[in-house]
């Protein structure tokens, strides 16, 4: 039985037979070898320069303070609410979403942002274990990449100051819906203090404490829980006189909310991404594979033709 190499003699290919290929189909090689490499260097010419503008920025705590804690824990969920400030983890989420980003249309430079954000390359880097970012933003024009990159900080920023203030709101509204529900318990109780003084002066002047001889145990009793209700009016009052210095508080700080970000790059640092050499590698590596590819297309196209005329 013959060896299977030698079955299929015709698919063997040596380096000899390859060489004696290049050889005799060499001016296909060179000519594709020039119109690729002459293509691939024009367009390295031609193709404009990338700058990346970088600008370093930090988010600022939010705005809850330690004094805040003196009102105890009947006043946690205040204090709770302040919590969905928006945080450093957020950012990389708002930068995406469509308010910031049309933003741009701001700048003269730019007809339509989202034109511009296809071909500018976009992003936001946070310095793990703080509330410090690096943006970078490419674009083919200098100048562009870092009035968009400053553009997209200062949008945050008023986003930001935008968010605050709305958790602000909701946490004075729950203040102020708290401090209703405790004036109506004071209406209540001054209700029941008003009932029950006019149930003893009924009974008072028709005897008084005593009548016949023994203590109307029932006007004590009332008198007892007037004094009960009566601290109790006296605990809301002061438990109104916190909420109302806690909304003070509140509010003072929501008058005096600001934008929360601060730019530490006085001016954009640059970066041109120069890849020419590697480019030109690469074309140089591609010229030289298509004309190889050249040679072997020919070359089968002549052997095609070439079996076909001896089947003729």
């Amino acid at each position: 039985m013959a060896d299977s190499g030698d079955k299929y003699p015709e698919d063997s290919i040596d380096l000899k037979t390859l060489f004696r290929l290049f050889l005799k189909r060499k001016w296909w090689f060179v000519g594709t070898l020039i119109i690729v490499l002459l293509a691939g260097m024009f367009y390295i010419v031609r193709k404009p320069a990338i700058y990346e503008a970088r600008y370093k920025f930090s988010l600022q705590d939010d705005f809850v303070q330690d004094n805040y804690l003196q009102y105890s824990d009947e006043q946690e969920k205040y204090i709770a609410n302040q919590t969905v400030f928006i945080a450093a983890e957020d950012l990389h989420l708002i930068l995406k979403t469509d308010p910031i980003l049309q933003s741009l249309n701001d700048l003269e430079e730019i007809e339509d942002y989202k034109t511009e954000i296809s071909t500018s390359l976009i992003n936001l880097e946070l310095d793990e274990g703080t509330s410090i970012f690096l943006l970078k933003v490419k674009n083919t024009d200098r100048e562009l990449a870092g009035k968009i990159a400053l553009n997209l900080i200062e949008s945050l920023g008023r986003k930001i100051e935008i968010e605050d203030k709305k958790v602000f709101d909701n946490t004075i509204e729950m203040i102020n819906g708290d401090i209703r529900a405790v004036e109506d318990e004071i209406a209540l109780f001054n209700g029941k203090i008003a009932e029950l003084e006019g149930q003893v002066q009924d009974q008072t002047s028709g005897g008084g404490l005593q009548s016949g001889g023994e203590i109307n145990y029932d006007i004590l009793e009332k008198n007892g829980e007037i004094l009960i209700y009566r601290e109790k009016v006296i605990d809301n009052e002061y438990k109104i006189q916190k909420l109302a210095g806690l909304l003070d508080k509140f509010q003072s700080e929501k008058e005096n909310t600001k934008n929360r970000i601060k730019i530490l790059t006085e001016k954009p640092g640059y970066d041109v991404e120069n890849n020419m050499l590697i480019n030109a590698i690469i074309v140089v590596l591609l010229s030289i594979l298509t004309g190889i590819i050249a040679i072997l297309a020919v070359n089968y196209i002549y052997k095609l033709k070439s079996y076909k005329n001896n089947r003729k």
